[in-house]
């Protein structure tokens, strides 16, 4: 059926899986609570108990009365999921953009919300949190999955429960905690791209019932999934990842706990290779009109295929993070627990990009860097479970982090561009070199309370409120223009320091409805908050460093949880409209400047749901669905100088419609394991990587299909997957470049396969 489908249409797909509603499976099925091993092995037998911490407390997902898909250890693995971006793209109405490549870090789209800025001083609309712990810049955020217990995926804005206010939604992922059994796992696997990974951990009791430690690292290498043509030249895309985790459990009595966590992280290799599309160097808007770029070899990808590039350069990135985590549980009585959760991270990321992947020097090489990055987060909360109708959860909130950020933009400056591209900063320079470096300090506070009360035994209503303060303060700002020769003959900024303050209260407010114990029924309101920024990409004048305004999104919401045909089938859906206003936008404007700038405001109307079913004890079918609505309002308009009008476009990064298809499939037990089969597709709707809507910088509606079958025993475990099934060639991110002759198109990533075996002792 899924070949079939991937020849058809989203309005096909969608019959077919409406069709057979009784006989579907949601991706968040095989999400399970951590168990037993012979539990683990029944991907396609899940009893429907998710246990997840979507409000800060276990609670089973049915129980749940927010829109939250949820995966296990085991869905990981059938999902061959090596980061958070291959989960986020099997739940309804998200996305992942990717900026800087498959290796870079991501920007997730929740219900047509997303970043649009690549900086590295910036936060996002999408909260990421690792072990309660929040990911406040995006170098924490691509800790790649290995050793973890579940992943949740939280649509909607998320503001009195969770560490950090967000308009777009939250990514919860809590790793493996040590245990006071002695056990461990080595996993080894080897694919095309000479792609070897290897995983495993460790753990053991220190003093029996009291500490215990488990350590836990993860290697990925290969040699680049993007084919360089160039001679002596390596394959680009590459990843070369090492990760490690090392966990102390620390619990003296009934009533303290302590979990303290340290990470690290370095990710390097050959860099992304970007596909330089819609190539021309005669359009009237280029920064140099009257080059002779367009007659240069190579200048126009002549007889490259869509994986291929060439490149007279292999540039790299440099990601390292380190962190520790610490989390303190103590029940102060019987109905009172005390949390605090403690994070400081340090690291860096160097990113060079060979922007343009051509053979000239059109748009390369592009530096975005963020050093000495540091965060600090602190978090106290109060939560009380009283026998009687009313319960609480009140919290305190810190965080600082710093970072000095900045880019080197080299455009233009192929010595073959001729007189037109001397543009003279050095009598025998070439192209323009636009640079810039700053020091930037952030410092949150928020206080929220959250309160539930039980009308009667089937209903309950709640209401939450959250203050936030946010302190970002830039100095040491600095910015140079120049060209090949002296990429720093002119200083435009010179020490420039500034500062903003930015407050919001949010509000939650909902009521819920048990008519059965497998029926839930809510409503409710919620209201989300962005801090505001300031503009990294300042490069001419002082005046350029202003301060995009805070984003705020409000969201009304219906929905329904149901387990039915005796937990055979559970269906979840929910109905949705998202007020959303002052986007923060990067936008492309004359001159070469990407500016950050806000939207006035936004619309999103929404329908998704997730339906899963077992029509057999070896089956387990499903299907996830999401259709919106994201528009910008009829008046909405850029703020700054240009003044664009982006009315009734469709927000930029969204999609209109998404379709995931999975299928688990016992199919055969043998002793004391099973053979399962695990297949998987999604389809993504058109999407516009600017607020322009611009087709060319655009990716049209695509299917992309996974699969894998394996062997698991208690024991032992053997299987081979594939990703990318039928080669689907897909753009993830653009950026329309016109003034350079050409735009940035990012692609997805070409098919992969591989064998693992896992051994467990």
């Amino acid at each position: 059926m899924i070949a079939r489908l991937i020849r058809g249409s989203a309005h096909t797909a969608l019959a077919v899986s409406l069709a057979s509603l009784p006989l579907v499976y949601s991706s968040a099925a095989y999400a399970q609570d951590a168990a037993t091993p012979e539990e683990e092995q029944q991907v396609a037998g899940d009893s429907g108990d998710i246990i997840v911490t979507a409000q800060r407390r276990e609670q089973r997902l049915q129980d749940v009365p927010v829109a939250v898909s949820a995966f296990g250890e085991v869905a990981i693995a059938a999902r061959q999921a090596v980061q958070i971006g291959d989960l986020m793209k099997v739940t309804p109405n998200t996305q992942v953009a990717s900026p800087f490549g498959e290796g870079g870090p991501p920007n997730f789209v929740i219900r047509g919300i997303s970043s649009t800025d690549y900086s590295a001083n910036q936060s996002k609309p999408i909260a990421v949190y690792i072990d309660e712990g929040i990911r406040g810049l995006s170098t924490f955020e691509t800790m790649p999955l290995f050793d973890v217990e579940r992943v949740e995926v939280l649509r909607g804005p998320q503001g009195t429960l969770y560490g950090k206010n967000a308009t777009g939604g939250a990514v919860n992922i809590v790793t493996k905690k040590p245990s006071f059994s002695t056990e461990g796992y080595v996993t080894g696997s080897y694919g095309n791209f000479n792609r070897v990974r290897l995983q495993g951990a460790v753990q053991a009791p220190l003093i029996d019932g009291v500490l215990a430690v488990r350590v836990a690292a993860l290697y990925v290498h290969d040699t680049g999934v993007l084919e360089n043509v160039t001679p002596g030249l390596g394959d680009l895309d590459q990843t070369d990842v090492f990760a490690f985790r090392g966990a102390l459990q620390f619990e003296p009595s009934n009533s303290f706990e302590a979990t303290l966590r340290y990470n690290h992280v370095r990710s390097g290799g050959r860099n992304y290779a970007p596909f330089a599309g819609n190539i021309d160097f005669n359009d009237p808007a280029i920064l140099f009109p009257g080059n002779n770029l367009s007659g240069l070899p190579g200048s126009n990808r002549n007889g490259l295929g869509f994986f291929q590039t060439a490149t007279t350069n292999t540039p790299e990135r440099t990601i390292r993070s380190d962190g520790l985590n610490l989390i303190m549980n103590w029940d102060a009585s019987d109905v009172i627990r005390l949390t605090s959760v403690t994070t400081y991270d340090w690291g860096k990321w160097v990113d060079i990009g060979d922007d343009d992947g051509l053979v000239i020097e059109a748009d390369d090489p592009i530096v975005t860097f963020g050093r000495d990055i540091k965060q600090f987060v602190q978090e106290l909360r109060l939560a009380t479970s009283f026998d009687g109708p009313f319960n609480a959860q009140a919290g305190l909130f810190y965080s600082k982090d710093s970072v000095n950020a900045g880019f080197d933009y080299s455009l233009l400056t192929d010595p073959g561009c001729g007189p037109a591209c001397s543009f003279g900063f050095t009598p025998t320079g070439t192209g323009f070199v636009q640079s810039n470096s700053f020091d930037q300090e952030r410092k949150s506070y928020a206080a929220y309370l959250r309160g539930d009360l039980e009308i009667t035994e089937t209903v309950s209503v709640y209401g939450g409120v959250r203050f936030s303060r946010d302190k970002v303060a830039v100095a040491n700002f600095n910015a140079f223009l120049g060209d090949n020769i002296d990429p720093l003959a002119f200083p435009t900024i010179s020490g420039y320091s500034d500062r903003s303050t930015f407050s919001n209260t949010s509000f939650e407010v909902g009521v819920n409805w048990k008519p059965s114990d497998d029926v839930l029924l809510y409503a409710s309101m919620r209201e989300g908050y962005r801090s505001g920024a300031v503009n990294a990409q300042a490069f001419s004048d002082p005046s350029e460093i202003t301060f995009a305004p805070p984003e705020t999104a409000r969201t009304y919401e219906a929905g329904f949880k149901s387990t039915l045909l005796d937990r055979t089938l559970t269906i979840n859906g929910s109905l949705f409209q998202t007020d959303y206003r002052n986007q923060q936008v990067v936008v492309t404007e004359a001159g070469g400047l990407f500016p950050l700038r806000s939207i006035s405001g936004a619309r999103v109307r929404g329908i998704e749901a997730e339906i899963t079913a077992r029509p057999i004890d070896r089956v387990t079918l499903g299907v996830g669905i999401g259709a919106l609505d994201p528009e910008y309002d009829n008046d909405a308009v850029v703020s700054g100088s240009s003044g664009t009008i982006v009315a009734g476009n469709q927000i930029s990064n969204s999609a209109k419609f998404s379709l995931n298809l999975t299928g688990g499939f016992v199919l055969a037990e043998i002793k004391d394991g099973t053979v399962d089969l695990n297949i998987d597709a999604s389809y993504t709707s058109r999407i516009y990587f600017d607020i322009a809507q611009t087709t060319a910088v655009s990716q049209k509606g695509y299917w992309v299909s996974n699969a894998r079958i394996a062997y698991n025993g208690d024991r032992f475990s053997v299987g081979a997957g594939v990703k990318n099934l039928f080669n689907q060639k897909y753009f993830n991110y653009g950026l329309a470049l016109r003034f350079a002759g050409l735009d940035y198109l990012i692609r997805g990533t070409p098919r992969t396969y591989g064998v693992d075996a896992t051994f467990r002792f």
